[in-house]
C-alpha cells in the first residue's frame, strides 16, 4: 500500500488510491462506527477520540479509495492491517511527491514490552543485519525474552557459518551498538544490570524454528 522514495525518510502513502487513518487502539470506540451512520452531523465525528494526530503512534487503519464505476481485487473499508505507525509529515517531500509520509509500520503481533519499552523484531534484526556480521552470520536467527516485571533477560540466537572463522565478540557488539542506541531506558536498565542481553551461537539447522511447522517466529515472549 505505500512505497519507500530515494529520500529513504519514512514511506508514501498513495493518498489518491488509500485513505489511511491512524487509530487509537487505546480507545474503546470501534473505527466502524462512522459506517453505521451517514449523517454529516460534525457531532457524531470521533477522530478526536478514537483517531490521532499527526505525530502519534497507533494502528494503521486503510480504505480504498475508487473512483465510480471502478474495481478493486480487494475492496478495504476501515481496514485494521495490525500494524502501528504515524505520520511523519504532510509537507511536500525532497523526492518532489506531495502524498503524506509515515513511519515504516511495525507488526503489533511481533512486538513486545520490556519495562513499558516496545521492542519489535525489526528492532532485533537491525542488530542482528549490521553489514559487519553477516561476515560470520547466515542471516537466520530468533530470539526469546525471559524474566518478571523487574528483570528481564533476551537470548539471541544466531546461526554462523564457519565457527573457525566467527568473531563473537563483532557481532555481539555490533547488535548491542545498534539495539541499545534505539531506547535510551532499556541502555540504562542494561549497564544497570537490570537487563540482560545474551548470545547463543548455533550450527546451520539448529535453531529452534525449524522444529517447528509453519512460518517461524522470530520474537518470543517467554516470560
Amino acid at each position: 500500500m505505500c512505497g519507500e522514495c530515494i529520500e529513504k525518510k519514512g514511506i508514501h502513502v498513495p493518498e489518491d488510491l488509500i485513505h489511511l487513518d491512524i487509530y487509537n487502539s487505546n480507545t474503546e470506540t470501534d473505527p466502524n462506527m462512522r459506517l453505521e451512520n451517514n449523517s454529516t452531523d460534525s457531532n457524531l465525528d470521533c477522530s478526536e477520540s478514537c483517531f490521532l494526530k499527526d505525530g502519534k503512534e497507533g494502528k494503521m487503519i486503510l480504505t480504498t479509495l475508487l473512483s465510480k464505476e471502478d474495481k478493486a481485487g480487494t475492496l478495504l473499508i476501515n481496514y485494521d492491517t495490525d500494524d502501528s505507525s504515524s505520520v511523519i509529515t504532510r509537507k511536500k517531500c525532497g523526492c518532489g511527491r506531495t502524498h503524506m509520509k509515515i513511519d515504516n509500520p511495525t507488526r503489533d503481533a511481533e512486538t513486545i514490552t520490556m519495562f513499558g519499552n516496545s521492542v519489535n523484531r525489526v528492532d532485533i534484526e537491525a542488530g542482528v543485519f549490521q553489514r559487519e556480521n553477516m561476515e560470520y552470520l547466515t542471516g537466520e536467527y530468533e530470539s526469546f525474552l525471559y524474566g518478571n516485571e523487574t528483570e528481564n533477560t533476551l537470548r539471541i540466537s544466531v546461526e554462523y557459518k564457519d565457527y573457525s572463522n566467527l568473531n563473537k565478540k563483532i557481532v555481539e557488539n555490533n547488535f548491542l551498538s545498534s539495539f541499545l542506541r534505539k531506547n535510551n531506558d532499556l541502555k540504562e536498565k542494561y549497564y544497570n544490570d537490570e537487563f540482560e542481553i545474551i548470545f547463543n551461537f548455533l550450527k546451520k539447522g539448529k535453531l529452534e524454528f525449524y522444529k517447528i511447522k509453519g512460518r517461524p517466529k522470530r520474537l518470543i515472549d517467554r516470560r
